[in-house]
């Protein structure tokens, strides 16, 4: 008996000892896990919010660095057009006024020429008339009679052609030339002799006064002198002698027809 009750209590107190030990056991690897995941869950977080972390740092990096979108202010872009469009009338403007300036010029320059061509034109038409001015042949007198040819009589040559004209009628110059006599002559009483800008030579005589001297110029019709009755004359009169070239006296009439001169 008393082993009995002693074994019992012995047992029943090793009994009582070892649930306790499976209690605590039990509890205790509960308790490890949870610090073991409780740690493993810190770690993830940790490191995902590193990963987090790191991903908006390069993100917001990329945005810094990357292109930002441009903001487009309509108000601005019809300025900046604006500004364009004047910029481009401004250079046509002054494109034009190059091309008015380069016109003008040519228009200046062909004026020039026009009015260079207009003077030569001019200056040539006045050589040209004045060119036929002194080479132009008239009569020594207006409205002539003659009375006597060219041609023998009283067993000698008359050279010449007289015209019947009063006395102290104007005698003119028949072209341009030189006087080469002015005097008197013997039988031709006073006389001019001119010599024209062709070599034709006239003589005047008879005349009642002279008014040129030798070597002097005259034109067609200068008065050189008056008509009269002096030397070999029978009665007031022109006589007029042609001599081409200052050679032999010819017949005036056909010289005076080659050159335009018709009584």
């Amino acid at each position: 008996m008393p082993d009995r009750s002693h074994n019992a209590r012995h047992r029943a107190s090793r009994q009582g000892t070892s649930k306790p030990r499976r209690f605590i056991a039990g509890l205790a690897l509960p308790t490890t896990a949870a610090v073991a995941l409780t740690f493993i869950s810190a770690g993830a977080a940790v490191a995902t919010s590193s990963k987090t972390q790191s991903a908006a740092f390069k993100e917001n990096a990329a945005a810094m660095t990357s292109p930002q979108p441009t903001v487009v202010d309509p108000a601005a872009t019809r300025a900046r057009h604006l500004q364009e469009i004047e910029r481009a009338q401004a250079v046509a403007r002054a494109i034009q006024l190059k091309e008015d300036e380069a016109n003008l010029a040519v228009v200046r320059a062909t004026a020039v020429a026009r009015g260079v061509e207009r003077k030569k034109l001019a200056a040539a038409v006045a050589v040209a008339k004045h060119a036929a001015l002194v080479h132009n042949w008239r009569l020594p007198i207006t409205n002539p009679v003659k009375t006597s040819g060219f041609g023998y009589r009283w067993g000698r040559l008359h050279a010449g052609e007289d015209f019947a004209v009063s006395i102290g009628t104007p005698l003119a110059a028949m072209s341009t030339g030189t006087v080469a006599f002015a005097g008197a002559q013997s039988g031709y009483g006073n006389m001019v002799e001119i010599r024209y800008w062709d070599g034709t030579v006239s003589r005047y005589g008879h005349m009642s006064s002279v008014s040129v001297n030798v070597g002097e110029t005259v034109e067609p019709g200068q008065i050189v002198g008056l008509s009269g009755n002096t030397g070999h004359s029978t009665g007031p009169h022109l006589h007029l002698e042609i001599h081409p070239n200052g050679g032999q006296a010819i017949d005036p009439l056909p010289w005076l027809a080659r050159h335009n001169i018709h009584l």
